[in-house]
């Protein structure tokens, strides 16, 4: 007898999960990380990509360019034009509404012929297999939501797995405020609350921890003083560890820019001021090349230190304070080892509680946040399988749980 399917995406967020969820089901891997699963050595594990095939692409470029033909529409696309017109506001002459007529409708049909490919092999895996349930990381993207909505049609229990907690503060709409799953797989008691109160039904949501952080539960973690050589950090130095953030976070509610020199402008000044190294950490979402701003950027402040993307692990346990642009998951990160944090606030993001708010002045504020005792409380209640570092299995549980 085969074992019930379970579809579910492929990234940093779900991947942990697989080998506990390969325990009871076939995985359907959605994505393009999906052949990871031969390397873990999953049997039973395929991508839902080998269900694609031209006949299906042709078929989803036909009916992705039928809905975008109903954009020429007079009265339709009349309205939908103007009204990038009016949202664009950049006086720019192919956001004018006569331009968007000539180029919106196109790119219509190339977002519409994703969701359409997806579709058509979602279907074209159910008529195979008896497919369970359906879990996937952040049920808001495009690609995510026509999977969710797809199974959802067809009776197909689904579980959106936040990849991190939100700290949206504000009180309208934002893409992050809404799921529609049927379950949520919550991080905390803080996310949980956090979708409650934006209208999710409680009974839904079920408190699990955040899976992709169970690898910084390790029973060997680096030690300061690998850290630092691995980083070229000196091991008496004072290391400020500085998380940048990137133009989503503040672009649409304020002006990221202004934001962004200055924190740089403050962070190298409290470098000079303490005598200290600045490790700039670069959030994932920035533009290629950042680097090398940010490079020249110490170098023309004349302050010591380095610039990395990567390696969170090193950077966290190398440093002696965090400071992070916006109420950052990274400081999550840090209260795991134990790392004392301070934010720069942000419009319309802001923690309840933990780290250091930012108070004008930043040596006084990682001298405050320095003499904060203990982090597990704030790391508990974003990650609820802290200490154990069991969200991984936990989850799985759930899902078990819900889809059978």
């Amino acid at each position: 007898m085969s074992r019930p399917v379970l579809l579910i995406t492929s990234n940093g967020t779900l991947i942990p999960t697989w080998e506990h969820l390969a325990q009871h089901y076939d995985l359907c891997i959605i994505g393009s990380q999906a052949g990871l699963a031969i390397d873990m050595g999953l049997e039973g594990a395929y991508p839902l990509a080998k269900y694609g095939n031209a006949d299906l692409n042709e078929v989803a470029i036909n009916a992705s360019y039928e809905i975008a033909g109903k954009l020429h529409q007079s009265a339709l696309s009349a309205s939908l034009s103007s009204e990038v017109e009016r949202w664009s506001e950049s006086g720019a002459e192919q956001l004018s509404a006569s331009q968007v007529r000539q180029w919106f409708p196109a790119m219509v049909g190339e977002h519409v012929r994703q969701q359409a490919m997806i579709i058509n092999m979602l279907k074209a895996a159910m008529s195979e297999r008896q497919v369970a349930g359906c879990v996937v990381h952040e049920d808001v993207t495009p690609d995510m939501r026509a999977i969710v909505l797809y199974c959802k049609a067809r009776g197909v229990p689904t579980i959106h797995v936040p990849h991190a907690n939100t700290y949206y503060t504000n009180d309208e709409w934002d893409i992050h405020t809404e799921s529609v799953s049927g379950y949520i797989a919550a991080g905390g008691n803080y996310s949980r609350e956090f979708y409650i109160k934006w209208g999710f039904p409680a009974d839904r949501i079920h408190i699990t921890g955040t899976p992709q952080l169970d690898s910084w539960y390790t029973d060997n973690p680096p030690s300061q003083k690998e850290s630092r050589q691995v980083l070229g950090i000196g091991q008496d130095d004072f290391a400020i560890i500085y998380a940048t953030s990137w133009a989503q976070l503040t672009a649409i509610r304020g002006g990221y820019e202004d934001e962004h020199t200055r924190n740089l402008k403050v962070m190298t000044q409290v470098a000079r001021d303490m005598r200290a190294t600045l490790v700039i950490k670069i959030h994932p979402g920035e533009g290629q090349g950042q680097e090398a701003v940010y490079h020249k950027f110490l170098q023309d402040e004349k302050v010591n230190g380095c610039v990395t993307r990567h390696y969170n692990e090193y950077v966290l346990r190398a440093g002696d304070v965090l400071v992070a642009h916006g109420p950052s998951n990274i400081c999550v990160n840090a209260a795991i080892v134990g790392l004392p944090s301070v934010t720069i606030p942000t419009e319309g993001h802001e923690f309840p509680f933990g780290p250091v708010r930012y108070n004008g002045d930043m040596k006084v504020s990682i001298e405050e946040a320095m003499k904060v005792g203990g982090w597990d409380e704030f790391a508990k209640t974003m990650n609820d399988a802290h200490p154990k570092g069991n969200a991984g299995e936990r989850i799985a549980e759930f899902v078990k749980g819900v889809c059978g």
